[in-house]
C-alpha cells in the first residue's frame, strides 16, 4: 500500500511538473555572478543559474556568498535583484496577458522594481506580505526571524494577520513575527542596503521563445543600474 501510494504522489508530481513547464517560462535570469543554483518543483537536483536562464512558476533560486542575480517577469519586466545568500521562489500564474506574481523569500535580501506593472506583484516574508503597485523596495528576511522593508519609491502596503501598514519612500518597515503588526517608520541613515554589487550599467540580449498559439517571438531586455 505504501508502495503503491509512493508511486502515485510521484506521478501526480510529475504531472503538475509537466503541466507548469508546458504553460511556458514566467521569468528570464538577465544577470548572474557567482555561485547561482536553481532548484525546480520536487527534484533535489541543483541547476547552475546563468543569464538567459528561463524561470517557470515554482523555480527557487538559491545565492551563495558573493553571488547574485537578477531576473525579469516577461509580462511587463518587473526587476528583481536578488543578493548574496538569499533563498527565493518564483511563483506566477497567468491571467489573460499578464501573470499573479509572488516571490517568496526564505531568507536573504531582494530589489524589487516595477514600472509598467500588470497583474499582481507580491513578496511573500514568513512574517508578512508586501502589495505594491509601481515603484522600487528592499526586503531583507533574517533567518528564522524578523522582515524589514525598505522603501525607495512609490508605496508598498505590508500586511499579515494582525494589521497593515503603507510603506513610502525614505522609511523602513518591520515584522518582528507572523503575529506581529507591521511597524513602519523613517529610515536611518546607512541602514537601507546599497547596490554595489553591480558595476555594469546595462545588459542587453534577445530571448527566443514560442507563446502559447505556438508562433515564435522575441524579447529584447536592458538592464541598467538604479541610480
Amino acid at each position: 500500500m505504501k508502495k503503491l501510494k509512493y508511486i502515485i504522489l510521484t506521478l501526480l508530481s510529475l504531472f503538475f511538473l509537466q503541466a507548469t513547464v508546458l504553460a511556458g517560462p514566467v521569468a528570464i535570469v538577465v544577470k548572474a555572478r557567482g555561485t547561482v543554483q536553481m532548484v525546480f518543483g520536487s527534484s533535489p537536483k541543483k541547476m547552475t543559474v546563468r543569464a538567459g536562464t528561463r524561470l517557470y512558476s515554482g523555480s527557487k533560486i538559491i545565492t551563495q556568498n558573493r553571488s547574485f542575480a537578477a531576473i525579469k517577469f516577461l509580462d511587463d519586466g518587473s526587476l528583481v535583484r536578488i543578493r548574496p545568500n538569499s533563498t527565493c521562489t518564483v511563483e506566477a500564474k497567468r491571467q489573460k496577458s499578464s501573470f499573479f506574481k509572488n516571490i517568496f523569500l526564505e531568507v536573504g535580501t531582494l530589489f524589487s522594481q516595477i514600472v509598467k506593472q500588470k497583474g499582481v506583484f507580491r513578496i511573500t516574508t514568513p512574517t508578512s506580505v508586501a502589495s505594491v503597485k509601481g515603484t522600487a523596495f528592499w526586503t531583507k528576511q533574517e533567518f528564522k526571524g524578523g522582515t524589514y522593508y525598505y522603501g525607495e519609491e512609490g508605496v508598498v502596503e505590508l500586511s499579515n494577520k494582525k494589521g497593515w501598514a503603507l510603506l513610502r519612500s525614505g522609511e523602513t518597515g518591520y515584522v518582528s513575527s507572523p503575529n506581529s503588526r507591521p511597524v513602519v517608520r523613517k529610515s536611518k541613515k546607512g541602514e537601507k542596503p546599497e547596490l554595489d554589487e553591480d558595476k555594469t550599467t546595462i545588459d542587453e540580449f534577445e530571448l527566443q521563445f514560442q507563446n502559447q498559439k505556438g508562433e515564435s517571438k522575441s524579447l529584447r531586455f536592458k538592464v541598467k543600474k538604479q541610480k
